[in-house]
């Protein structure tokens, strides 16, 4: 006889077939399907689209997934016991970024340079870069930073992060690619304020 199906908690079913989606998806890639995570899940392509109407919705929501486990890693300080170093909190999610892209292996190709990424862009306020402002400006207002345009500036250094992430994860040495981005994102931000370009 068959064994019967588990009867879970819908968000436990839930967490089950992301979890196995997260883990198919960082192996394999693209060359996963439905049926590949739902059997993974110990569940039927029924259940799956109970929870992920389509196949998007699953990604997107892996997506968040990954977004809210690197804030929770990695948050930002506060003043609260002092003033803040904000060259070191930079250096800091800079390197974090890094080791979290490499950790996702080929599951970052799939969540942001697949076609899904172009369906359904990520919002503004959730991509890399806007966190990164975000830091720029606070570093500005504590005059650890130069006065150059945060939003521009944050798109450029992010690109530099995601090219070492690439380097290393392509074979080149993670300490010495962390070490140059570290001189590259420095240089750039904490030059004297007189000496930034005012845009």
């Amino acid at each position: 006889m068959a064994e019967p199906r588990r009867r879970l908690d819908p968000a436990v079913r839930r967490l089950e077939i992301l979890e196995a989606a997260e883990r198919l998806l960082a192996r394999d890639g693209d060359a996963v399907r439905v049926e590949d995570v739902a059997a993974a899940a110990g569940a039927g392509k029924g259940t799956f689209f109970h929870y992920f109407p389509t196949w998007d919705d699953l990604l997107e929501a892996l997506r968040s997934r990954i977004f809210e486990r690197f804030d929770a890693q990695y948050q930002l300080p506060t003043e609260v016991e002092g003033p803040i170093d904000w060259l070191t909190v930079l250096d800091e999610v800079a390197a974090a970024f890094v080791t979290f892209t490499l950790g996702q292996a080929r599951l970052h190709d799939v969540l942001f340079h697949s076609d899904f990424a172009r369906r359904r862009a990520l919002p503004a306020k959730e991509h890399a870069a806007t966190r990164l402002a975000a830091i720029i400006r606070a570093g500005q207002e504590a005059g650890d930073f130069a006065g150059l345009d945060p939003d521009p500036t944050a798109r450029l250094l992010f690109a530099v992060m995601h090219e070492t992430a690439d380097a290393v994860a392509e074979g080149e040495d993670c300490e010495r690619s962390l070490a140059t981005l570290q001189v590259v994102m420095r240089r750039a931000l904490s030059a004297r304020r007189d000496e930034g370009i005012g845009l």
